[in-house]
């Protein structure tokens, strides 16, 4: 179950920068940062309320998911697949946050690896 909730964390970090930035016309800046910030306040005062490893994991996949939202509608329109690189940041994240202990644009750069291929995947769509 907390598995499910920090992807679920991912996907809507991503869609709801994204909306704000797109849809909103907010900017990629407020955009990722405003609901980033609105959620990590969310699990401090809940913090209580929730498990240890959903406080720790949460607030930065959804801080990392959000540079996905970053994303123009004019390169990539499609909100299903920013979920599916929220979601494979989530997946990216889990599995190797260890080894990028200590590095600096860690979170963006794995934005960016997960961006990548579901671009690519709507490319190949079109074509």
């Amino acid at each position: 179950m907390m598995v499910f909730s920090l992807y679920t964390v991912g996907l809507l970090g991503a869609v709801i920068a994204f909306i704000l930035n797109n849809n909103f016309k907010l900017g990629i800046v407020v955009g990722s940062a405003l609901p980033s910030l609105i959620f990590a306040l969310a699990v401090v005062l809940l913090e209580k309320y929730l498990s240890i490893r959903f406080v720790e994991e949460a607030p930065v996949i959804f801080y990392g998911a959000a540079f996905i939202g970053m994303a123009s509608h004019k390169i990539l329109s499609s909100y299903f697949l920013i979920g599916m690189a929220g979601l494979l940041f989530t997946f990216i994240y889990l599995h190797t946050s260890p080894y990028f202990e200590g590095f600096g644009g860690a979170l963006g750069t794995t934005a960016a690896l997960c961006f990548l291929p579901v671009w690519a995947t709507s490319l190949l769509k079109k074509k």
